[in-house]
């Protein structure tokens, strides 16, 4: 990750040094300058206040941190669950943070009527873990069928797999998370019979634990706020992963989430369009890509600390898998003419028709809309054409 830049320290130290306004009355200074405990990248801030304590324990309270970059500063997130009041003293632990790297934070207290805020002071995270050497980029699984191309300059999609024990070369699923949005971007997995078993779905919700936990949402203990008909949309659905209790959990990172309305859409056609994939599934795999695609921000909704995330415009979905079913052979040696794709595109609102099939589009629309390139594994792919008579969707 980009690390802080020395000259962009000696800027930081000018612009939020705190007022030492010495007519300023001790009753009117209500925070003593926080203090941080780094250990690598996981910290600690701690926080005095002279606030009445029926005052902050009646309010909203927690930090806001951001981090600085060779760009600025970044979106301040702030942290108000997992958040303690005790001696006077405001605490919270921040963990998965961006490794070396600095961050600007504050307190605050919000009463609703007035909100009181802190100095802005600096803390620098330690070394993270470095990544697995023996686990290749995405890049490099080029057998994987399902995979669309991954932007590997952008700062702000991560890219990574899952694995689970049993499964067929550990794989579970990939997942491209967006952080500037704060939500998943696409989920691509293998469908096959193997993914099945008779595990319940979990309900193990958690923050996905190959990405930092400082940019996903917090959907840990509640899903959107407002809750004005958005819910915690599933890319791979629980459904899906049924074969052990590890792959099911898998689904419930929030990660693998997006705001998507619930009624008639979420619980309406793009459930039948999950449960229908599996009248598709063959002996040769059905290879899936589930995603979004934000036309604009307009929409917004916020997670359980506060911090805003978009609403995609769209949910899309794109299949990929041998006409024969039952070749014995990998999709990516197989010819264009033995080889079938079709697309699924919505937009983000209700549908009275709960028919996926209505939804159908070729893959190379979904392309052009989104900008992105799916099956990148298999050139062959004939992503232009799509035949409905070929799938058994509703």
């Amino acid at each position: 990750m980009i690390r802080f830049l020395a000259s962009l320290l000696a800027v930081s130290a000018t612009l939020f040094l705190p007022s030492c306004d010495k007519n300023a009355s001790e009753e009117e200074r209500w925070f003593e300058m926080p203090v941080s405990l780094v250990d690598g990248t996981t910290v600690t801030l701690n926080c005095l206040t002279h606030l009445a304590d029926a005052v902050v324990t009646a309010s909203t309270k927690g930090f806001a941190y951001a981090p600085i970059t060779a760009d600025g500063i970044g979106t301040f997130v702030e942290v108000r669950s997992s958040v303690t009041f005790r001696d006077h003293t405001i605490s919270c632990t921040l963990e998965q943070l961006l490794p070396e790297t600095e961050y600007l934070y504050y307190v605050f207290v919000d009463t609703g009527a007035k909100r009181f805020e802190g100095d802005r002071t600096t803390f620098t995270t330690g070394a993270g873990e470095m990544p697995d050497p023996e686990r290749p980029a995405l890049t490099e699984y080029t057998e994987w069928a399902e995979l669309p191309a991954v932007d590997q300059a952008s700062e702000e999609l991560y890219s990574v797999a899952h694995f689970c024990p049993g499964l067929p070369g550990g794989r579970n699923y990939s997942v491209c998370y967006d952080a500037g949005r704060r939500s998943g971007l696409w989920v691509a997995f293998p469908l096959h019979d193997c993914y099945e078993g008779d595990q319940d779905r979990t309900d193990a919700w958690a923050y996905d634990p190959e990405i930092p936990y400082s940019v996903q949402p917090n959907l840990v203990s509640g899903s959107y706020q407002p809750q004005i008909g958005y819910s915690r949309g599933h890319l791979l659905a629980s459904s899906d992963r049924t074969f052990s209790r590890t792959a099911n959990e898998q689904t419930f990172y929030v990660t693998n989430m997006a705001p998507q309305w619930q009624n008639s859409f979420n619980g309406g056609v793009w459930s039948s369009l999950e449960t229908d994939c599996w009248k598709n599934v063959c002996a040769d795999t059905l290879y899936v890509v589930s995603g979004v695609y934000f036309a604009d921000r307009a929409t917004t909704v916020t997670d359980k600390d506060g911090a805003e995330c978009v609403v995609p415009t769209n949910f899309y979905r794109v299949l990929l898998r041998s006409k024969d079913g039952a070749t014995g052979r990998p999709v990516w040696k197989l010819s264009s003419d033995e080889l079938q794709c079709v697309g699924f595109w919505f937009e983000n609102r209700a549908y009275p028709s709960g028919k996926p099939s209505q939804q159908m589009t070729s893959v190379s629309e979904i392309e052009r809309k989104t900008g992105l390139e799916f099956f990148v594994n298999v050139p062959r792919a004939p992503k232009e054409e799509y035949d409905p008579s070929a799938w058994d969707f509703r």
